[in-house]
């Protein structure tokens, strides 16, 4: 259950009525302060108690703290009511200013300097403590300077994150909020996220406007002779046969020349410079893309399921979508009046085009294995389940007539590209007659023989339909019962045992008791075996 606090009281609890606001959304996001809105009205107990910049929120999800900050802006509309706009305590660096510096050192050196900074010039809920940091740069050794003051929170994104990567998360413990700065997630979400299951939408998102093919890099500034500072910097010439520039050939094919630099204050030597910069091109000629999932919390229903957690890793498995992976959750937007349009965001920089291209060529194997041995691939339960079949029925009843309609979506999927195929079985009864739709089924397998098929004969083990002829009883199973246009049977062993004939039934054996009969009718056998009903007398 959700519930918020304001300075330490409580705002918003959704079992009782007067502490009730509207459309209360948390959006948490990855080296972002975050953000919490909500509207309340005049009728609310706290309506008058809520501070611009000074009251602390607080969002819990039973025990767990989701979001700490604090009110930024609110509006009024026509009836006075507000709409409360709240900023994430990373924001309080946005009160302190780093001054003019010149630093060299270790990555956590400079953050402490950027921490002792802001704390010197802020209350005491706004201080933090240095936590973990994991994010290192190779030479364990950076230079970082500036002339001109900037917000601590500028600095962090401009000086560390833009250039070292890493994500910075504020842990608060005891009371105390600390900063952790680090290069990855190290915890999953023992939740996953299924196509059929939990999966309600999703939306890639591709960006390339950040890509580049060619990269000039430059380091330190040059001194002279007598160790004056010079207007030009270190370049990669003398290792790089005379060109200031690397590029990587692939990407240049496929997307063309595309040029990018990066300077290195901290870099002294060519060989150190070029070797940052390759590193710096293998990142740069990525694809970047994000994908929104909106999916059902099913801790929300089931306390055994984990909950959703920003800079956790969630496992997707979604064929359809050529999604089977751990993603690292970088945005999620979290509705605590309506769970069900929960949002979440998954991933950064994914896939590289030098990797899809394996990937494609591993899905054009994989095609040809589809093609070749679908029936060893039938027996293979791996291969079934990489079958989607989303299920959706319809029961619709009125007093005349009920009428079912299911509908089955499989999908067989590579990696890379996918087939999908709807079949649609509506079953019909009004009053007194019975309908029965498969003409969308029978052209499906006609069409593609192989995954359909083979999903189809798994699914319906009692009930087949061969040949025009309605066959009822389980795979490879001794007795089964035939139905066509001009015949009943049941058959053993393939054999029929008993069958109706025009007006006849035929037994090929039997065991009969004297009194079977009705009224004065009875069955008289005849010399054949087979039986007359007839007019029997006593």
């Amino acid at each position: 259950m959700y519930h918020v606090k304001c300075d330490g009281q409580t705002l918003y609890d959704p079992r009782v009525d007067e502490l009730k606001i509207l459309q209360p959304t948390v959006t948490l996001e990855l080296n972002k302060t975050g953000g919490f809105d909500f509207i309340i009205y005049p009728s609310h107990p706290m309506y008058g108690q809520i501070m611009r910049l000074k009251s602390s929120i607080e969002v819990y999800q039973d025990d767990y703290l989701l979001f700490r900050g604090r009110v930024l802006n609110d509006e009024h509309d026509f009836y006075n009511a507000k709409n409360i706009i709240c900023e994430g305590d990373l924001a309080f660096f946005n009160d302190s200013i780093l001054r003019p510096y010149n630093y060299s050192g270790s990555v956590i050196g400079f953050i402490q300097l950027i921490i002792d900074s802001h704390n010197a010039q802020v209350e005491e809920g706004k201080q933090f403590v240095l936590g973990n940091v994991t994010v290192e740069d190779p030479n364990n050794y950076i230079v970082r300077s500036s002339i001109n003051p900037d917000k601590s929170w500028n600095v962090i994104n401009d000086k560390l994150i833009d250039m070292l990567g890493g994500y910075i998360m504020v842990r608060r413990e005891n009371g105390i909020n600390y900063i952790d700065y680090l290069e990855d997630s190290s915890y999953k979400s023992l939740q996953k996220i299924e196509l059929g299951e939990n999966l309600l939408d999703l939306t890639k998102n591709f960006k390339s406007e950040e890509i580049i093919t060619a990269l000039i890099p430059y380091g330190s500034k040059l001194t002279d002779e007598e160790g004056n500072e010079l207007d030009e910097r270190l370049t990669i010439e003398s290792v790089n046969n005379g060109m200031d520039y690397i590029y990587n050939q692939e990407a240049v094919d496929l997307y063309g020349w595309v040029y990018g630099t990066a300077t290195y204050d901290d870099v002294t030597v060519a060989s150190n410079l070029i070797t940052k910069a390759q590193g710096e091109l293998a990142e740069r000629i990525n694809m970047y893309v994000s994908i929104e999932v909106s999916a059902i919390d099913l801790s929300m229903t089931d306390a055994e399921f984990d909950q959703f957690r920003i800079f956790e890793y969630i496992e997707i498995d979604s064929p359809s979508h050529l999604l089977d992976d751990d993603m690292l959750t970088s945005k999620i937007e979290i509705h605590l009046d309506d769970p069900q349009n929960n949002k979440l965001t998954l991933g950064n920089k994914y896939k590289t085009f030098t990797e899809e291209q394996m990937q494609t060529d591993k899905v054009t194997r994989s095609n040809e294995n589809n093609i070749k041995d679908v029936a060893s691939q039938k027996a293979d339960k791996h291969y079934v389940s990489e079958q989607v079949t989303a299920l959706s029925s319809n029961i619709e009843q009125t007093a005349d007539a009920i009428r079912t309609e299911v509908s089955e979506t499989y999908t067989a999927q590579s990696e890379f590209n996918s087939y999908q195929e709807i079949i649609s079985t509506e079953f019909g009864q009004l009053n007194d007659s019975f309908n029965f739709e498969f003409t969308t089924l029978t052209e499906n397998i006609n069409t593609f023989e192989g995954e359909t098929q083979a999903e189809f004969e798994e699914i319906n083990k009692y009930i087949r339909f061969i040949n025009g002829e309605v066959n009822i009883g389980q795979e490879n199973a001794d007795i089964l019962t035939i139905f066509a246009n001009d015949e009943w049977a049941m058959l053993k062993n393939n054999k029929k045992m008993m069958w109706l004939e025009e007006d006849k039934i035929n037994i090929r054996k039997g065991h009969f008791f004297d009194q079977l009969r009705v009224g004065n009718f009875g069955f008289v056998p005849r010399a054949n075996g087979s039986l007359d009903f007839k007019k029997v007398s006593d």
